[in-house]
């Protein structure tokens, strides 16, 4: 009853996702690396947008043997990775790149950093990469970091595999709490504009924009409703 009445409450507090981000799942002996909107399955593909990761995302495998980097592969719908050792608790995949843009007639430089995570359980972990999520040691339990330290009052949104969101902000510890109440995969989004300037190696930037998610999968609890059917726009 208790996981029924906040099922319930969920939905009451929830609307759709909308924002493209990278998102990590595990498929068979590797992991798939989509760029969309996780909570209409919405993945875009190559030829098309897909095809704007240049470099490519690198992942790395973190427990079981030691930490490692995978081997990539674009796909239609993805970028696949593969060689994680046996154990492996926490994949985390990046792309980080400058970009240009013209703002009254003044060249602006962005760091863009888009980063996945995928967890297989909550078990409480430091956090890797500059904008980071982490479980804290119990379902639902999780932190934000950025640059190795607690981030306060930071937005999260937190996506169900059906398309329901809901919208948090952490604590002054950088830490929220949420009910999970489905079976399935969720992903919780959360990113941060820093407009330190500075280099990414030999480019220069005038600030950074960062977008992260954590992904991971709830075996217990209601059956949720069913995930919409995978789209692929042509662009």
């Amino acid at each position: 009853m208790r996981i029924v009445i906040a099922a319930l409450l969920w939905l009451s507090l929830s609307s759709a996702a909308s924002a493209h981000a990278l998102w990590l799942e595990p498929d068979g002996g590797g992991y798939q690396l989509y760029f969309g909107e996780f909570g209409e399955n919405l993945r875009e593909g190559s030829p098309g947008l897909l095809d704007r990761f240049e470099p490519a995302p690198a992942a790395k495998a973190f427990g079981g043997a030691g930490d490692a980097p995978l081997k990539a592969e674009k796909t239609p719908t993805s970028f696949q990775f593969t060689g994680a050792a046996d154990g492996t608790t926490s994949v985390v995949a990046e792309q980080a790149r400058v970009t240009e843009r013209k703002q009254n007639d003044k060249t602006v430089r962005t760091l863009g950093r888009l980063s996945a995570r995928y967890v297989a359980d909550f078990s409480e972990r430091k956090p890797i990469i500059p904008l980071d999520i982490v479980p804290t040691g119990a379902p639902g339990r999780f932190k934000v970091f950025y640059d190795g330290k607690p981030l306060p009052k930071a937005k999260v949104e937190v996506v169900t595999e059906f398309g329901w969101t809901k919208e948090l902000k952490t604590d002054d510890a950088g830490a929220f709490e949420v009910a999970l109440p489905w079976r399935g995969t969720y992903a919780v989004e959360v990113s941060l504009v820093d407009n330190t300037p500075g280099t990414h190696g030999a480019a220069p930037y005038d600030g950074m924009r960062f977008v992260t998610t954590l992904t991971f999968k709830v075996s217990d609890g209601l059956a949720a409703p069913a995930r919409p059917p995978v789209v692929t726009p042509k662009r």
